[in-house]
């Protein structure tokens, strides 16, 4: 048992070598997707003929920013115009498409972007949002622990290869935790910037009033309000007419697993897989974010430092929707840099390490896992690590 509680055989060496080998692995399997991608592969075919790409979750970002740039917002909602433009651009599967599920805000990120060739604007999506959080986490990080943890973070390289966005909503929760000590009002504007996935703000507001952290919740709220005025200015009418009646659809992925559940990553999700009917998992998902929150604003309540509830903050967001997916699992590097650098401090505590160790690596392993034994256990495992943070939050100092 004190293999796993104390985990002293897990010391600074072997944690670099195990980061290093992991880092060599991962770049690998990044290259050979990169590659891939450029030659036009995609999953069960061969190289496509006509030259076209192979799709990357990032074919929809750009996508719905050429239908800005074009003038036709509102056709980054609906289903079979996208399908039609991404079948255009890239070598797709059969009736397959990569929806837009995200508020208008976030199509004003996708527009610089979009105006590059579909593999360059890939190339540079991932190259400015990979390289801010990366240097934020390394901030966070203990001084002497270099930049090898963070490049070998599978939360961050699954991001990477596949030119998701976990990178935005970690970078909003590691900038709050920068910020929060000596510039509240820039960390609750960071946090603001949460409305492009506003799924996982949830337990921001709760955080920051039981806090008592007044500037950070009026500059969160403001920020949400100007960075959602500025999209319908630039945007019109019709880009939020259009979110608002694909919503039906979000629902839809969620419920009826349209989307690959292996992917999902929450208690909703859990519940589905091992039989519960839908209404049962929503309530289990009710039930643990509420007790979730309960915790949360308990502790935050107690002001135990900047750091400490923006860590927090970050693990209950992953714990408190059902929308949760593994590439979203890029903002447990926050929590997980935050916790390495106060043990650091003052040293590790029984089940840490076993904890943060896992919750590392379950981006790379969750998706493989889940769709081997039909349980996703990443909610178990931001639930353990919400615990022993909340632990550490809570000890006198």
């Amino acid at each position: 048992m004190n293999f796993l509680r104390d985990a002293t055989w897990l010391g600074p060496h072997r944690a670099r070598a195990y980061a290093a080998m992991l880092a060599i692995f991962m770049g690998l399997g990044l290259l050979y997707g990169w590659v891939s991608l450029w030659l036009g592969h995609h999953p069960g075919a061969p190289a496509d003929p006509s030259g076209l790409p192979g799709p990357t979750d990032f074919l929809s970002f750009w996508t719905a920013g050429r239908f800005v740039w074009h003038g036709h917002a509102a056709d980054a909602f609906d289903l079979t115009t996208l399908r039609l433009a991404e079948d255009r651009t890239a070598v797709m599967q059969p009736n397959a498409v990569l929806a837009f599920f995200y508020p208008p805000p976030f199509l004003l990120l996708c527009l610089p972007f979009a105006l590059l060739p579909y593999l360059a604007g890939f190339a540079a999506f991932v190259a400015a949002q990979s390289a801010a959080l990366v240097l934020m986490l390394r901030r966070i990080l203990p001084e002497d622990w270099g930049y090898l943890p963070v490049l070998a973070f599978p939360g961050l390289l699954l991001n990477a290869a596949t030119g998701q966005n976990g990178f935005v909503s970690a970078s909003c929760f590691a900038a709050a935790l920068l910020l929060l000590a000596r510039w509240p009002a820039l960390s609750g504007a960071a946090l603001g910037l949460l409305v492009v996935k506003p799924h996982l703000a949830l337990a921001v507001p709760v955080a920051l009033f039981c806090a008592r952290r007044w500037s950070a919740l009026f500059a969160c709220a403001a920020s949400a309000a100007v960075f959602a005025g500025v999209s319908w200015i630039v945007l019109g009418t019709a880009a939020w007419a259009g979110f608002l009646h694909a919503a039906p659809d979000i629902r839809a992925a969620l419920e009826l697993h349209e989307e690959d559940w292996a992917k999902l990553q929450s208690a909703f999700t859990t519940a589905r897989l091992l039989g519960a009917p839908l209404a049962a998992a929503y309530a289990v998902q009710a039930v643990l974010a509420l007790g979730v929150l309960v915790a949360l604003a308990t502790a935050c309540a107690r002001r135990p430092g900047a750091g400490a509830e923006t860590a927090l903050l970050a693990t209950a967001a992953l714990l408190c929707t059902p929308h949760v997916l593994d590439y979203d699992l890029a903002v447990a590097g926050v929590p997980l840099a935050w916790l390495a650098r106060e043990a650091d401090r003052t040293g590790w505590r029984p089940w840490e390490k076993t904890s943060a160790g896992l919750v590392y690596l379950w981006p790379m392993l969750g998706r493989v896992l889940t769709q081997s034994y039909h349980v996703a256990l990443g909610p178990a495992l931001l639930l353990g690590l919400f615990v022993l943070l909340r632990r550490r939050a809570m000890a006198p100092a």
